[in-house]
């Protein structure tokens, strides 16, 4: 899934009516899992100069790139965070963040077939390969792409109601503008 779809998805499936406040807690566990691959990508593009076919053919799969990516896609550490948050911190804003981070990874887990994570790291380097992908043609994304446009409108819709500042509405609206609005201009352009 996009990080924008789990972003939305996640705030929507750990909100909480009169605890607004957790939501920005769920919107960041929801992208902390895809922000080694923006430095990545911030750092292959505009320090390295890297093209970007062979960013994504090649340098994306460097084995210095995909510990860093597996990191913050480890399910074990996360269980860690999530131990602490809970348990020891009794902290409700950490809890929510771990749990978010699991829900990206379990989506992640499911829609991603050559390009997954090592969900399990450091226990082990298992790598899941799933039937289906959210971008790649050659495993179904042209069902799935539509699916998770659907699954993230509906989100927002659930949510919108919920955010209590008029900046994360319009936040809600300008990204699902933008994500939907992108899809139907590359539909039309093919």
């Amino acid at each position: 899934m996009t990080t924008q779809t789990h972003a939305i998805l996640n705030t929507a499936l750990l909100s909480r009516q009169y605890k607004p406040f957790l939501h920005s807690y769920a919107c960041v566990g929801a992208v902390l899992p895809d922000l080694p691959i923006f430095l990545f990508f911030a750092i292959e593009t505009f320090i390295l100069n890297t093209p970007q076919r062979e960013i994504w053919d090649s340098r994306y799969f460097m084995e210095a790139w995909q510990a860093f990516f597996d990191i913050f896609n480890a399910v074990p550490l996360i269980l860690i965070l999530l131990g602490i948050a809970y348990y020891l911190l009794q902290s409700e804003r950490l809890t929510v963040l771990a749990w978010s981070m699991l829900i990206h990874c379990a989506f992640d887990f499911l829609t991603h077939h050559d390009d997954g994570h090592h969900h399990f790291f450091p226990i082990s380097d298992f790598i899941f390969e799933s039937p289906i992908s959210y971008w790649d043609r050659d495993h179904h994304a042209e069902i799935v792409g539509p699916i998770e446009r659907l699954v993230m409108l509906a989100a927002s819709i659930y949510l919108f109601p919920r955010l209590k500042f008029r900046l994360a509405r319009w936040s809600l609206v300008i990204l699902n503008v933008l994500f939907l609005g992108s899809y139907v201009l590359r539909y039309l352009l093919r």
